[in-house]
């Protein structure tokens, strides 16, 4: 239950301040700060196959290609999270991404964003992205912004494609769920 206050929290805060700092003509890092936290915080709302996902002491968060400020991701390395710790990889290449357990796709990986998830396709690997309209292109859970509010969508057809199981309370939280056959709001 801690986990989802911390979900909550984050999101009035966000709300509380009226979207990103970036969009406020402030320091731009702190939109990356939101992500990192909201990321950190889906981890925990989601269960792997037992026997894969986050085997053995660690958890692994691959962030593939390019941000803009890695410095709240680069954060995260080491914290702990469902009691293993975690670990924080920056990546170059789709191929890499198959020994993840969880992989951010900032917008700088729109144009390679199929051929990613077809990589992945049936891996049990919870995919995360910030991009309007990544949900329905196939990443499991989406941040995008709503009248400067953070919000985010959730495609549970592709996370039951890759046998993992998304928290109802999460579910609940979402401005959208993507299930096979409809589409909630």
């Amino acid at each position: 239950m801690s986990a989802l206050a911390a979900v909550v929290l984050i999101i009035c805060l966000v709300q509380r301040e009226g979207g990103f700092a970036a969009e406020r003509n402030a320091i731009p890092s702190s939109e990356y700060q939101v992500k990192a936290a909201f990321v950190y915080n889906f981890i925990k709302f989601v269960v792997w196959p037992s026997g894969e996902g986050s085997q053995g002491d660690t958890v692994r968060l691959c962030v593939l290609g390019d941000l803009s400020d890695a410095d709240p991701f680069k954060h995260l390395d080491g914290q702990e999270i469902m009691g293993k710790r975690l670990n924080v990889s920056f990546i170059s290449e789709p191929r890499e991404v198959r020994n993840c357990q969880v992989l951010f796709l900032p917008s700088s990986q729109s144009r390679r964003l199929a051929k990613t998830l077809e990589i992945i396709r049936v891996l049990p690997i919870l995919t995360i992205g910030d991009t309007d309209g990544y949900a329905q292109r196939g990443v499991m859970i989406n941040m995008y912004l709503d009248k400067k509010r953070v919000r985010f969508e959730i495609n549970t057809e592709m996370a039951e494609m890759a046998r993992l199981r998304i928290s109802t309370k999460l579910l609940s939280l979402a401005g959208t769920v993507y299930t096979p056959g409809r589409t909630e709001k």
